[in-house]
This record gives C-alpha cells, structure tokens and sequence, in this order.
C-alpha cells in the first residue's frame, strides 16, 4: 500500500492468478480505478460511473497495486452482542474475540461479520491521472453513506502489516458489500446499534497453514537469485511426516531469528547457514527453512549445543542462537518422551504423551510467541562443522508399538 504513489498505481497482483476456490479478497482495482471484493471465490468489481453512482461488475479479468487475500476452506461462526461507533471499535471486538477463541493476534487472519447495519460509509478510488478513464478532477475517491442497510464486512486484521495492507494507524482493512451485491466499497466510518452480530473467523484448523515464512531462492537450476516464495508450518509437517510440538517450537523459534538477520521479513536461503540440535523435529525446520546442506557445508548437527539452533547469515557472519525459555514447555513432555526413547512407555503411556503434546502444539498456535523465545546474538561466531550420521531418529523408535486397547 505505502509504494502505490512511488509505482505509479501499477498493477502487481492479477487476481485471475489466485486460486479461486474458497477465495476471499479486497484491494483497489486497475490503476485505482475502483475496488474489489473477492467473496468466496465470487470476483466483484466496483468502479465510480460519469453520474457518480456505483456499477458493479463480476470478472476475473482485473489487477491490483495491492492485495490481501486468504483461502478459507471452513470458517468458525461466533455469536457477539457489539456497539460499533468507530473502526477501532471492530478492531477491539476482534481482539477480543480472538484471545477469548484461543486464536493469536499476533497471527494475521481474514474475517467476516454478518449484521444489520445502522449506517455505514464506503469509498471507490478514482484514478490519480487524467490519461486514465474515470478520472475525476481533484477527486481520488467518492464516498457514499447508506442506512439502515444488511450486507457482510469482509476483512483483515494484522499487527505487522501496516503500511502493506492496512493503512499505518489501524490493524484492519475493511470492504462493505450488500446482501444483494449492488453495494460494495471500502469502509470509512460505520454504526452498530448494541445487538447480537454474526462473526466468522478461520477454523483453528486452518492456524497451520497462517503459519508462514517468506524466501528467496534462485529461479531454476542454473539461476539467479529473486524467486520469492512462502513457506508454510503445513508444508514443513509433510516434509517432516506429522505435526508435533517439536515441529512447531522450531518454526516458530527460528522464524524469530531469521527475521532478525533479515529484517525485511524475507530470507535469502542462498545466504544461510544453520546448526541444530539432533531432535528430527529440529533438525528438519532448520533445514526446510533455511535451505541449509551438509553437503554444502551450510549445516551440520551439534549435541554439545544450548538450545535449538544457530543461524548465521553467510555474507556478514551475523548470527544468533535460539532457546525457548524455561517454563514455557510443560515438564511432563519431556520426562516421558524420555521414557518413550527407551521404550518404557505402553501403547495408552503414548496416546498420553501425543495428547500432552497437541495440547501444547495447540498453545503455541493461539498465543503470542515472541516473547517465549531467546534470541541470542553471537559476536564471534565460527563456522566449525561435526559431520557425525549416528545420531538416533527418535520419533520412529516407537513405530511397532501397537494401539491403545
């Protein structure tokens, strides 16, 4: 949002792009020419017309500067009783209703909320430059005010995105469209007597998959540097085989790290090189988000190591290590994983185990974590590889241990 001026309104985002099932989507249109609003996987199209009244189109065929978009395949309904007089109002509602959920808000997430509305005021962008249709002189956007009207706000809330997809004083970003769809805009201002309204947010199935890094890899075999991707926490339990505790605690540890050594949130895997614990879990978070090889010499597994890992940029030889604190994971995990390494453990002792784990797998996905993490700066960090392969793999040894009767 904040380089649109500098770019001149250009189209980044072709929404025909996207994958449409399950889509929900808003963004200004063409050169801002209008809005869109993307309403499970149905595209609408906003644009000011010569009479100042609205058209509404439904196409595919559109780009964005800018967009903000999320699959959801399930969403989890929540009954609220509101007083909407602001926008923060809705903000606070959404936190809110978030921490009592069990959901982080530190996590970015979409949301919908079905309502009569008492008045609500929408704009549609008009383009900046003459040389564009629909240019107005001296307007860069209408607004239109409507009463006592019921449509659907379709959003989304993040504390780390201001200036990206919400504006810079605000962690949301709002489009209005009508129950019948001739309305649609983004929302200025609203009012919401106090009563009951209908608030969707993701299923807390769909955490994992909000779960997410950016990376940067070369574009073939051959290539240069600029492919740009993301990773999810999703992508790296197929990897590893299952969703774990262990799995998440790394992720989400390293995550932290990495965004130190790369504070524009976007890691150059071709310029990493990592130290891990010999946990599988670990281990393979270290390697999946780092691109980090033993054959390349960019990593290499440590047992005399504090904590999780050391991550180190390659160019610069920054570099931090990374602990979860004490008291964060509940003792018991630990005192009977041990057990289980030694096969001490029944059938019934391992669905005990799993159960503590997914419920502390489930904390970590509905807290904020960057606060349970130390991330420790090394001054002096020396690269000194232990090429060892006789480490156990911990999380098969228990793998023809039979169900639970």
């Amino acid at each position: 949002m904040s380089n649109m001026g500098a770019e001149n309104f250009k189209g980044n985002i072709l929404i025909d792009t996207l994958s449409k099932k399950n889509l929900f989507g808003i963004g200004p249109y063409g050169k801002m020419q209008g809005e869109i609003t993307i309403v499970n996987g149905k595209p609408l199209i906003a644009q000011v017309q010569s009479d100042g009244n609205i058209q509404i189109k439904q196409s595919w065929q559109a780009e964005a500067p800018f967009f903000v978009y999320a699959n959801v395949i399930d969403w989890q309904k929540y009954e609220v009783t509101v007083l909407i007089n602001t926008l923060s109002d809705i903000q606070l509602v959404l936190e809110n209703l978030a921490k009592e959920k069990g959901y982080s808000p530190s996590i970015p997430f979409p949301f919908r909320i079905d309502s009569d509305i008492d008045e609500v005021t929408t704009h549609v962008v008009t383009p900046r430059s003459a040389e564009i249709i629909g240019y107005q002189a001296g307007k860069n956007q209408v607004e239109y005010t409507y009463q006592n009207t019921s449509g659907e706000l379709i959003g989304f809330y993040s504390q780390q995105h201001q200036g990206v997809y919400t504006s810079k004083k605000t962690n949301i970003h709002i489009h209005y469209v009508s129950d019948d769809m001739t309305v649609m805009g983004h929302v200025d201002k609203i009012l919401i007597a106090e009563k009951r309204v209908t608030i969707y947010l993701p299923s807390k199935s769909q955490s994992t998959g909000r779960i997410r890094i950016k990376t940067n890899d070369t574009d073939f075999s051959k290539g240069r540097l600029g492919h740009i991707q993301e990773i999810t926490l999703d992508d790296v339990a197929k990897f590893h085989g299952h969703l774990c505790d262990g799995l998440v605690v790394g992720f989400l540890g390293l995550r932290e790290a990495l965004y130190k050594l790369y504070p524009d949130s976007i890691v150059d895997r071709t310029n990493t090189r990592i130290v891990s614990n010999p946990s599988p879990c670990i281990t393979d978070i270290g390697v999946y988000l780092t691109g980090g090889r033993y054959q390349f010499n960019t990593f290499f597994v440590d047992d005399k190591m504090k904590g999780m890992f050391a991550v180190a940029r390659i160019d610069n030889n920054e570099a931090y290590q990374i602990k979860l604190k004490p008291g964060v994971k509940p003792t018991a995990i630990d005192s009977l994983g041990a057990l289980a390494v030694k096969g001490l453990l029944s059938a019934c002792d391992l669905e005990g185990l799993k159960k503590l784990e997914d419920q502390f797998t489930n904390n970590l996905l509905s807290i904020d974590t960057k606060n349970i993490f130390e991330i420790i700066p090394f001054h002096d960090f020396k690269w000194s590889p232990k090429l060892k392969n006789d480490f156990i793999k911990t999380d098969v040894l228990n793998k023809d241990k039979g169900i639970c009767k």
